[in-house]
Formats: structure tokens, C-alpha cells, sequence
């Protein structure tokens, strides 16, 4: 897996983790509400489904960080359709996102744009 396809990864993983962190902690925070489209009336209402975004997003982004240290110090290629399932997945993730919200179009780009070139990458560089 070349360099630049896993630096891509590594800051998707960052962010996946950054920001499921927020979504499983601080769902409920007002300064939160515009990015999660909730008003303070929701917070109950939305807290089961922000928990368990924010899980996964931390599950993808560790799997993205086993891969890359898989690809690095263990087993290449394991690591590398680690890597890159769960790259793709996020590229699906951030298009959906956007077909659910549209005024969601900015965090479903954040979403995909990095994982979607870690592919790209990894598929024109090997």
C-alpha cells in the first residue's frame, strides 16, 4: 500500500474517531446542535441513534489504524483489504449521507473525500 493512499486512511481514521467521539459525548452539546441538524428539544429523541454512529465511526476509524498497522509491521495485504473495506465503506457512507440530507452535502464530502482517494490511490499506485 503506498505512502500517500495510507496517510489518507490515517487522517480518515483520525476523523472517524474525532468525530464519533463527539457524536457518542457530545451529541447533547448546543454548540453541536447546527452540525448534527438536532435543536435541544431532540437530544433525547436522537441520543440511541448519535451513540451508536458514533460507535461505529470509531470502529471503522480503529480498523482503518489495525490495518495501517497491519499493512506496516504484520501482514500486508490483510492489512490493505482492511484498509480499503473500510475506505470504501465510508465513500458509500458519505454518498448515502448525502441521499438522506441534503443539507448534509459538507459532512458527506468530509465523509468520503479522503477514504474515496486512499482507493483511488491505492488502485492508480498500488
Amino acid at each position: 500500500m503506498n505512502l500517500l493512499s495510507q496517510v489518507l486512511a490515517g487522517a480518515t481514521a483520525l476523523a472517524l474517531i474525532s468525530v464519533g467521539l463527539m457524536e457518542i459525548f457530545r451529541h447533547g452539546d448546543q454548540r453541536l446542535h447546527r452540525i448534527f441538524l438536532i435543536g435541544p428539544q431532540d437530544v433525547r429523541a436522537v441520543r440511541m441513534w448519535a451513540m451508536n454512529v458514533g460507535a461505529y465511526n470509531v470502529t471503522f476509524g480503529v480498523g482503518i489504524a489495525v490495518g495501517l498497522w497491519m499493512v506496516n509491521f504484520g501482514n500486508p495485504a490483510g492489512g490493505a483489504a482492511i484498509v480499503l473495506f473500510c475506505c470504501a465503506s465510508h465513500v458509500f457512507l458519505g454518498f448515502w449521507l448525502w441521499v438522506t440530507e441534503k443539507r448534509l452535502l459538507l459532512s458527506a464530502i468530509g465523509q468520503a473525500l479522503f477514504p474515496g482517494l486512499a482507493v483511488i490511490f491505492y488502485l492508480l499506485l498500488g
